[in-house]
């Protein structure tokens, strides 16, 4: 009953080391498994047998048995999980399941090879490979050879076995690929077997098979989830990756972006992952690409000379292996199901209900398509993530080479989506999430209609997916697809595409292309102007293309805006609304107004734009445009914010964010929200502001606008400055400078830049602060904004006011301060003053000193800025001190502390605190005078 020459050290299969070098009978066949699929004939070479052998001998198992793999990434919490599992004192059976190719026998491998499992198990562990043991017999066979159990005369092989389980000695056994004898003919067999040594109370089990079940009735705990182990993670697959490549003839970059999506390809799939790599020793990331997105799973093999495809090497094998597992157990409907889950790159979400709805036209014969899809399920060709059925890449893309014919899957989805979209609520977060688990199959299957013929109503859906701004880079190839018809679509559907996709290019900051379509637009009007003549009946055709002409210019207009080119800005805009006062379009005269206010707003321009805009809200509200005079609020709003006019910003951003809800607009309500944010943060209520400014951020990125999420970004830099957290600020504003930079917004890149030089001003880097404070200059000047200007001219004084260059500091304060007043920045003149008045003051130049600091200290308190008033009193309070006018001096400084404490500055009141204790210990240390 005990084994023979087993070492208590050893693990592994009975004596099979010392007979590694003798080894010399195998009897183990390779074998051709021919399966048909509905476009011919595939044919794989196997490890499995061709014939039962007559006998199996250790050296078969032996040379079947695999070394467990040096690279194994992603995989060591799920050793770890096992290991403390079977290292407890109850008897345990581990199912290591999935699909093949994800790495189950690895995982097997590196549990068995654990030092704590070879302590527990004192080299009584078994690794057993099912796949040459087709049967409870062959299997039985190998379970003695491989533990060293030799048969007696006169004893029962069977009983021989179930006496060595039931000696009370600890004995694992690893039951590798468990799918080859159980899917065979004798299951009944198997699972009496199987159950029968479970029983044996001092044995524990892995089994490792193809599928989420693990074999007959037995508690087993499944590694990794009831669906089997999971795909390896992104990070782990590179890690693989470059392990597996690393002595290739091809220098591979960390964060290269073709091997980021070869690898999303590869999804995970540990074979197909290792397939991949082995290539990239010979060819070029880029090459490989192309050869996937042509030949698919063809090129996941070995191509070494003499490699014989199977399950190892070939992804193709592994996955049809499960097939021939399955392919009994599929009704056609079943077929169907599996190809509509490798077609869709979203899978289906919300299956129960929606795969039915799918496959409508299906001749189901008595078939459920949810038990099919269970089947399928369980098979691990597909897998349940949520409540959505999904595939893995390389398994979709040979499911949809191996089974042709998808056409009229194609049209059932077409029509399953047509009436989704149509369904669709607009303008709600309930719509966004549906939406959102759909976008990828709508895509691609609007992609393939459009390409099979010309419908109307693929136009139609291409303008309703067009309220979903978070899509646009998706949406716009579909577009240029469609306008491929142009032969069969009239000018004015042409015009309304052409245009649709020119705002979708603006809003990305695609601003060129969007130019270039503009210019299309005018040169596909050019032969109708042409045709034009002097009858009645052209009067209409000659207002279309004045109508065209102007929305072209109204276009060309935004665009220049973007880009910070105003004085072209207003140049379109203007020939525009000429355009429209023409035809008597008041709509259109409305969005010029419109845009010509925003321009002058960002021009500094204060009381034109307001002038402008009001008018532009009048003719809206006149024209019945809810939004429009939404817009026009809101940018009042944030023309009286600039002013620092903050209670009347309030009301009216305040009304505008209700408007804009009201009408389901909530980029206009995530703009509302932005610049009630920055007010916050203008009145100290930092924290308020930073909740405010992160979720209008976080509904901007919703919607794809990198612009506005780039400026609630800087916001938040900006007040982690204000907080003296310099760190985060750093990272946040560089991070937004790149983001505007990403879009073409100039100013937006020149706003960062001036906070950076900022901080490296208050960080005493002065070099640094003065170029990036110059350079920010530069750029503002570039975009016409005095305003930017203004305010660089002001920091740059503050900073040769540190270096004490003081005459080249009153300069540039002086400059700045004329900059404000021309713009109408009071705010930004009265900190000029206060800078003016420190300098006197550091001059010993009181009087002087005194006078621009009460001027200061009433044009803060005229804008409410309790900070800036606080900053002058503490000044004014320094100068009494020098004077040795304590009694005036104690008055400013409590004052000023006050105030201090009410805006939360900490540090301003610490410093007047400290001063009114060196007024009433003049005898004692004294505090310095900042």
């Amino acid at each position: 009953m005990e084994p023979i020459d087993n070492d208590p050290n050893q693990t592994g299969i009975g004596n099979q080391w010392d007979l590694f070098s003798g080894a010399h009978h195998m009897n183990v066949v390779e074998s051709t498994i021919t399966s048909i699929g509905r476009d011919g004939y595939y044919t794989y070479i196997t490890n499995l047998p061709e014939s039962k052998p007559k006998e199996i001998t250790t050296d078969a198992l032996l040379l079947q048995t695999p070394q467990p793999p040096v690279i194994f990434m992603g995989r060591s919490k799920l050793v770890e999980e096992a290991v403390n599992i079977l290292r407890g004192t109850n008897q345990v059976h581990i199912a290591i399941l999935g699909a093949g190719g994800i790495g189950k026998t690895s995982v097997a491998l590196h549990i068995m090879g654990n030092h704590f499992i070879k302590e527990k198990f004192a080299g009584r562990c078994y690794f057993i490979p099912c796949e040459m043991l087709p049967d409870a017999t062959i299997l039985m066979q190998g379970l003695m050879q491989a533990i060293g159990l030799q048969v007696t005369q006169g004893k029962d092989s069977f009983k021989l076995l179930l006496d060595y389980l039931n000696s009370g000695q600890k004995v694992l056994l690893v039951l590798d690929n468990f799918e080859t004898p159980w899917s065979g003919s004798g299951q009944t067999k198997i699972r009496n077997l199987i159950e029968v040594i479970c029983r044996c109370e001092s044995v524990s089990v892995i089994v490792t098979m193809r599928g989420t079940d693990g074999p007959g009735q037995i508690k087993w705990h499944k590694l990794g989830g009831g669906s089997g182990l999971p795909a390896l993670a992104l990070g782990a697959a590179k890690e693989a990756f470059y392990s597996f490549s690393s002595d290739g003839s091809y220098t591979i970059k960390q964060e290269d972006a073709i091997l980021e999506q070869l690898l999303i390809e590869m999804d995970g799939m540990p074979l197909a992952v290792m397939l991949i790599a082995e290539l990239a020793k010979e060819l070029p990331l880029k090459k490989l690409m192309e050869m996937w997105n042509i030949q698919k799973t063809a090129i996941l093999k070995k191509f070494g000379l003499g490699e014989r495809e199977n399950r190892l090497t070939s992804i193709e094998v592994s996955i049809e292996l499960t097939l021939n597992i399955v392919r009994d157990k599929l009704s056609p409907t079943g077929k169907n199901v599996l190809r509509l889950v490798a077609l869709l790159p979203s899978g289906i979400p919300d299956w129960l209900e929606n795969l039915p709805k799918m496959l409508t036209d299906t001749n189901m014969q008595g078939d459920d398509t949810t038990t099919q899809a269970v089947i399928l399920k369980k098979s691990c060709l597909i897998y349940q993530a949520g409540d959505t059925l999904k595939i893995l890449t390389p398994i979709g893309e040979y499911i949809m080479k191996s089974f042709q014919g998808t056409d009229h899957l194609e049209n059932q989805a077409w029509r399953f989506y047509e009436s989704f979209i149509n369904s669709l609520p607009q303008n709600s977060t309930t719509g966004d999430i549906q939406l959102e688990l759909h976008v990828g199959n709508i895509f691609k299957i609007l992609e393939i209609q459009i390409k099979k013929s010309f419908e109307r109503s693929h136009m139609k859906v291409l303008q309703q997916l067009y309220n979903y701004s978070q899509y646009f880079s998706g949406l716009v190839p579909l577009v240029e697809i469609y306008l491929g018809w142009k032969s069969q679509m009239n000018l004015s559907d042409q015009t309304k595409l052409m245009f649709l996709q020119e705002r979708m290019l603006s809003f990305m900051g695609e601003y060129e292309r969007a130019i270039g379509i503009i210019n299309d637009v005018e040169e596909h009007h050019k032969h109708q102007e042409n045709q034009v003549v002097t009858y009645a009946s052209s009067i209409t055709m000659n207002s279309a293309i004045e109508q065209t002409k102007a929305e072209c210019n109204q276009r060309l207009g935004r665009i220049f805006y973007f880009q910070s080119n105003y004085t072209l800005s207003q140049q379109n805009a203007q020939q525009a609304k000429d355009l429209y006062e023409k035809i008597g379009d008041m709509r259109g005269v409305a969005q010029c107004f419109q845009n010509l206010g925003d321009i002058c707003m960002m021009l500094d321009q204060y009381e034109d734009a307001k002038v402008m805009l009001q008018q532009a809200k009048e003719q809206f509200e006149g024209v019945g445009d809810r939004l429009g005079a939404a817009q026009c609020l809101r940018s009042l709003g944030d023309i009286c914010r600039m002013l620092n006019q903050y209670e009347d910003a309030k009301v009216m951003l305040e009304q505008a964010k209700e408007q804009f809800e009201r009408v389901g607009s909530r980029w206009g309500a995530a703009h509302c929200l932005h610049s009630l944010g920055n007010i916050c943060s203008m009145l100290y209520k930092h924290e308020d502001a930073k909740v405010m400014l992160q979720q209008a951020k976080e509904q901007f990125e919703g919607m794809g606008d990198r612009r506005e999420a780039a400026q609630c970004l800087r916001s938040l830099g900006n007040i982690s400055r204000m907080l003296n957290q310099y760190e985060d600020a750093m990272v946040m504003l560089q991070q937004a400078k790149e983001q505007f930079e990403g879009v073409g917004s100039r100013r937006g890149a020149a706003q960062c830049l001036r906070s950076l030089g900022e901080i490296c001003g208050m960080l005493n880097q002065y070099e640094d602060a003065k170029v990036m404070l110059k350079q920010a200059k530069e750029q503002f000047v570039g975009v016409r904004s005095r305003l930017g200007v203004a305010q660089c001219l002001q920091s740059l004084g503050d900073v040769c006011t540190m270096l004490n260059q003081h005459a080249d500091a009153k300069f540039l304060l002086q400059q700045a301060k004329e900059q404000f007043v021309g713009v109408g920045s009071r705010l930004g003149a009265a900190q000029c003053l206060r800078s003016l008045g420190d300098i006197c003051r550091t001059l010993n130049q009181y009087e002087d000193a005194k006078l621009l600091l009460q001027q200061a200290k009433e044009q803060f308190e005229g804008v409410g800025s309790r900070l800036g008033a606080a900053q002058c009193l503490q000044s004014l309070g320094y100068i009494c001190m020098m004077l040795n006018q304590l009694e005036d001096a104690k008055v400013m400084l409590q004052q000023a502390k006050e105030q201090f404490e009410g805006v939360g500055d900490q540090q301003g009141a610490a410093q007047c605190l400290c001063s009114l204790g060196t007024i009433d210990h003049q005898e004692g240390p004294g505090c310095q005078i900042v």
